[in-house]
């Protein structure tokens, strides 16, 4: 009779460390939904469809009630450039820069100042529980990285 050698997922250790990665992961990913809705609000305004998704940014609303007349080329401006930020975070978060993950939560919770001010209560409370999400995601990665590379 041969045995089969065991993975290390199927040990305790291996699978407490794919939960961790899974997690970190899952939490990395949220950087890219928040730049891809910010764009994609922007694309469903011009087309003067009244849908949007709560989970764009509120910094883009917020210049939009600033200006005295539409300005769309500086709101494309702002979403391309914000959208473009919080992409580069997602890559730095999944490769588990830890410091970059952090500020990208603080521009998120920067960004939910904007969405109260403009008085988008829903989108408020959809970033307080991705905020959330993506500190459980950094939480993963600080274990991760604390973690030695057998475990």
């Amino acid at each position: 009779m041969t045995t089969t050698p065991t993975s290390k997922n199927d040990t305790p250790e291996g699978k407490k460390r794919a939960q961790l990665e899974q997690n970190a992961r899952n939490g990395a990913t949220y950087f890219f939904w928040i730049a891809f809705f910010s764009i994609f609000n922007q694309v469903m305004d011009i087309v003067s469809v009244k849908r949007s998704f709560v989970f764009g940014l509120g910094v883009p609303q917020y210049v939009g009630l600033l200006l005295a007349a539409p300005n769309p080329t500086l709101i494309w401006g702002i979403i391309i450039v914000l959208a473009a930020i919080f992409v580069v975070f997602g890559i730095f978060a999944r490769r588990g820069n830890i410091l970059l993950y952090a500020i990208g939560i603080v521009f998120y919770l920067a960004d939910l100042v904007f969405s109260i001010v403009v008085g988008d209560i829903v989108s408020a409370v959809v970033h307080v529980v991705l905020v959330v999400l993506l500190v459980m995601g950094l939480i993963a990665t600080i274990k991760l990285n604390n973690a030695s590379p057998e475990a």
